[in-house]
């Protein structure tokens, strides 16, 4: 959209995905307002940067872990677009595609009535690969880009606030995944891969117990 608030969203491969998607969106007159993980805010240099350019920390588990809704909120009444990446860490799924995610882009704009914006991107991983401390560019290692329809999410009559947030993020997951099958020329999975089950989640920063027990009972 040309004005409004929007709230954009994308899948995570690598580092390079936020200056790209932050490129493809100041080219298009746009300064986006990145939700990125509190750590980032405390790297000499990159923090002030980030500080500098009014880019919002996500305090995960922590007492003001809700603060950055709080500020995501604010930023959407004044208009503003709002960058967020859904799944919350770079997908492990074993083929890339993207994994189900958060519910906090679509709680945003449920409360808001912000309409969410999807985006795909491919090739970024292998442009700056995960674990790299700088990209890695080569002849022929392109990041291809590809922005979706905006499309707007309300609760159905009988739902919950939790149903309609899960309904809308499924539904956004959706649409991100189907355009990164086009940029891939692949059909992406009917079911996207549940991380929360995965033996270590990084994001948390610990083993997910419990994890061995649920695969020798599961279907």
């Amino acid at each position: 959209p040309a004005t409004g608030p929007v709230i954009a969203c994308g899948n995570h491969l690598s580092a390079f995905d936020a200056f790209g998607y932050g490129h493809l969106l100041q080219a298009s007159g746009i300064a986006p307002r990145f939700l990125a993980k509190e750590s980032l805010f405390r790297v000499p240099v990159l923090g002030a940067l980030l500080r500098g350019a009014r880019q919002i920390p996500v305090r995960r588990g922590t007492a003001r872990s809700r603060d950055s809704l709080a500020d995501a909120r604010d930023a959407l009444a004044r208009g503003e677009l709002i960058m967020v990446f859904p799944e919350g860490t770079y997908t492990r799924d074993p083929e890339l595609w993207p994994m189900r995610a958060r519910l906090g882009a679509a709680r945003l704009a449920l409360e808001t009535g912000a309409p969410l914006l999807p985006i795909a991107t491919w090739g970024g991983r292998a442009l700056w690969p995960v674990g790299s401390p700088f990209p890695r560019p080569r002849p022929r290692r392109r990041v291809r880009m590809l922005v979706g329809e905006p499309f707007t999410v309300a609760p159905l009559e009988g739902e919950t606030a939790q149903q309609a947030a899960l309904r809308a993020t499924d539904e956004l997951m959706g649409r991100i995944a189907a355009l990164l099958g086009q940029l891939r020329g692949e059909r992406p999975p009917t079911v996207l891969h549940d991380g929360r089950r995965d033996t270590h989640r990084p994001e948390i920063g610990r083993p997910q117990r419990g994890y061995r027990a649920w695969r020798q009972t599961a279907p």
